[in-house]
């Protein structure tokens, strides 16, 4: 039974720390837009930051889909 718990302790913290990156990824979204708005930075810029943002996203989706795996 120990070993259960201390699976699902495992499990749990990975999944606070995916929700972390994810609402950090908001925050550094949020952030791009406002800096690019605010120094009007080049479209070509802007795209390449959301490239990346997006890319963080699918990262913590794909990884939330592993997790998700393990558990069944």
């Amino acid at each position: 039974m120990s070993g259960d718990a201390g699976e699902d302790a495992a499990r749990a913290a990975k999944g606070r720390k995916l929700a972390l990156i994810l609402i950090g990824a908001v925050f550094v979204f949020i952030g791009v837009e406002f800096a690019g708005a605010t120094f009007g930075w080049s479209n070509q810029i802007m795209g390449l930051l959301e490239i990346a943002i997006a890319a963080a996203f699918i990262w913590v989706m794909f990884q939330i889909y592993m997790l998700w795996r393990e558990r069944q």
